[in-house]
């Protein structure tokens, strides 16, 4: 129960602030709404005020700003249609970057509460390493990753995953205000855990120079016998150096905010190609199922668990704000991508035509909707 609240308010929040991008701006611009829902489905609820119909419907999983002159024909000067293109170029993009919007106020409210926070900048380097050889120093701060901009330290492990570790990578460093290009191999990092009798030996071999630790059972650390005399070995490849930590303050967690908003769009953006290029399959997708069985995993969390419900909620909603503008039929992306062409051509695309592109993109997309849900319920059956 606490599960589908949790999953209905957020759905209901994302949605409305969505709609109600398109709804102020066009209203900021003077157009002809002729009606505001946040839902699908039968009205439970609906109110009119003026020329504009406010409803909300049944099934909370979408919602719609109709204009009079968006789909048809109309006569009227403030029908959607009628309107100079950049006025609905601004409409149009407008749900999507209050999407975004919430995300980054998300973070703003969840960042006091996870400081000290992971920087860009080098306290120590890992002895053993080969970026300790490269003459990178402590107070460094790392700004590029192969050409690849670095705002914050997660932008560092998101890039760390194509660097690599049979060729040099270059990291560019900020030194005394001076941008220094450093060549740096990745170091190999070997890690075995040998549960014995009465404490755990815990080896991290860095390049081949081993470093053992010895760590005695305890309340924090539990004794289990099924672990005893066992052993379990990882090897990965690491750049080689402990990141400096800060504290939120007033005056820094609005970067920090904006540094995890841009972070989460190269997210998605990501995502989508290693979809396009094949290097993840369709299976790896979550749908509506998907994103159900993610907030009830947040929701279960033993501590902290509104922490996982807003974090999730600012990853769903800066998607949705960055998937609904691709440039794809049925999404408001796909309506730009109109604009955009009617913009260069100075003559707008036939509506009848557009329309028929649209629908033919909406039955694509509630096609793709069905595969990703049904690979979801089977994740679910295979446990």
């Amino acid at each position: 129960m606490v599960t589908a609240i949790v999953t209905i308010v957020m759905f209901l929040v994302m949605v409305s602030l969505h709609e109600f991008g398109h709804f102020i701006v066009a209203k900021a611009l003077n157009f002809k709404i002729l009606e505001y829902a946040i839902g699908f489905g039968p009205a439970i609820f609906k109110k009119q005020k003026g020329e504009t119909l406010y409803a909300i419907r049944v099934i909370p999983l979408g919602g719609f700003c109709k204009f009079d002159g968006e789909d048809e024909e109309s006569d009227d000067p403030r029908a959607f249609a009628n309107q100079a293109v950049w006025k609905r170029i601004l409409v149009v993009t407008a749900g999507g970057i209050f999407n975004i919007i919430l995300g980054f106020i998300i973070f703003m409210a969840m960042l006091p509460s996870l400081s000290p926070m992971l920087t860009n900048e080098v306290e120590s380097v890992v002895p053993h390493s080969y970026i300790e050889d490269s003459g990178i120093l402590p107070g460094d701060e790392i700004v590029e990753l192969n050409g690849k901009n670095i705002d914050f330290y997660n932008d560092i492990t998101l890039y760390r995953e194509d660097m690599s570790p049979d060729t040099e990578n270059t990291v560019t460093i900020k030194r005394d205000g001076e941008k220094i290009d450093v060549p740096v191999m990745l170091s190999e990092q070997s890690i075995t855990i040998e549960y014995k009798e009465d404490y755990i030996e815990y080896t991290s071999s860095i390049n081949g120079f081993p470093e053992v630790q010895r760590i005695d059972y305890s309340d924090s650390v539990p004794k289990d016998e099924m672990k005893v005399g066992t052993k379990e070995s990882s090897v990965q490849y690491i750049i080689g150096f402990t990141p400096k930590s800060e504290e939120i303050t007033f005056g820094n967690i609005w970067g920090y905010a904006w540094s995890e908003t841009k972070f989460v769009v190269k997210l998605v953006y990501r995502s989508l190609w290693q979809l396009i290029t094949g290097q993840v399959g369709m299976e790896q997708m979550s749908g509506p199922v998907g994103i159900v069985t993610a907030v009830n995993d947040a929701v279960n969390q033993t501590s902290d668990n509104w922490l996982y419900v807003l974090n999730l909620t600012a990853l769903l909603t800066i998607n949705l704000g960055v998937f609904n503008l691709l440039p794809l039929p049925a999404l408001d992306g796909g309506r730009l991508l109109f604009m955009i062409i009617e913009l260069i051509r100075r003559k707008p695309i036939p509506p009848d035509k557009e329309g028929i592109v649209h629908a033919i993109g909406m039955l694509l997309l509630f096609a793709l909707i069905i595969v990703i849900s049904f690979n979801d319920i089977m994740k679910l059956v295979n446990g």
